[in-house]
């Protein structure tokens, strides 16, 4: 009984010591703030805005900014779009797969910056698998020789009215390592909605994977598998930006900065290829 008082009277009196306190965090300016995602055949999207000191919760948009995308050499048209209430530099072609990508721009009282990226291969899978009753999604992977990174998502679907199946909810998963000695070192009790891998463990080899899933599968259900390949400035980003939300407000932990492959400035400009299995439940 005196060691559980002990404890309630120290516990109030730590909360009672706390207080607040502002850690200084370095600033260096203002600069420019570039975001754009490159897709083959979609159409390239940049969102353009001012960085601003840390804590801030909102980054004014750079509307008279000046873009400048070139693909291969061949310069693309881009056009500012209104899209969801924010602004967008939208191109008036699609992205191409055999193209390198540079983007530099400019804002008035702002220096110039300059980024540039590759489009990475389109991950191979096949032979998606899922039963009625079980809580596993397995598939192959068959990576190629040479340093790839990969994101892979889970969906459920539904069928449209061409008959494909379109992504309806991001699904929750875990690797199951017991079936893949490659992920043995993604053992985890918790269940995830995205997982950013590189292929240091199965490089030029098919591999079987196999996911849990959180819920059980239902027969007639429809299940979408995204598998992404990304260049390494584009894995970097999302896996330094991974890290950094889930130590937010944690000041035991050191803040770590995310990558950022734009020269001069903040944010990403980068590629990504991904690749898609239908999963009908039987």
């Amino acid at each position: 009984m005196r060691k559980i008082l002990f404890y309630i009277i120290l516990a109030f009196s730590l909360a009672a010591c706390e207080k607040k306190v502002d850690i200084p965090t370095p600033y260096d300016g203002d600069k420019i703030v570039v975001n754009g995602l490159m897709q083959p055949d979609s159409v390239l999207y940049i969102r353009i805005t001012r960085s601003q000191p840390p804590g801030a919760s909102v980054f004014p948009e750079i509307t008279d900014a000046g873009v400048e995308v070139k693909a291969g050499g061949h310069l693309l048209l881009m056009q500012r779009q209104q899209i969801g209430g924010k602004g967008y530099f939208v191109s008036t072609e699609p992205v191409a797969a055999h193209l390198s990508y540079s983007i530099t721009v400019t804002a008035p009282g702002l220096d110039t910056v300059h980024a540039a990226d590759t489009l990475p291969r389109s991950p191979a899978i096949k032979e998606p698998f899922a039963q009625a009753g079980g809580n596993r999604v397995k598939f192959l992977l068959k990576d190629l020789p040479g340093k790839d990174f990969y994101r892979f998502r889970l969906f459920s679907g539904e069928k449209n009215a061409a008959g494909a199946v379109m992504p309806v909810k991001r699904l929750r998963y875990r690797f199951d390592p017991s079936y893949n000695n490659s992920f043995t070192d993604l053992i985890t009790n918790n269940y995830l909605e995205s997982t950013l891998i590189p292929d240091e463990r199965f490089d030029g080899r098919e591999t079987t994977i196999v996911m849990q899933t959180e819920q059980m599968n239902k027969a007639g259900d429809y299940l979408l598998l995204e598998v992404t390949g990304l260049t390494y400035d584009t894995w970097h980003y999302m896996k330094t930006l991974e890290v950094q939300n889930a130590n937010e407000g944690n000041l035991l932990v050191e803040q770590n900065r995310v990558h950022s492959n734009v020269n001069g400035g903040y944010g990403i400009f980068g590629g990504l290829n991904a690749a898609y299995l239908e999963i009908e439940i039987k």
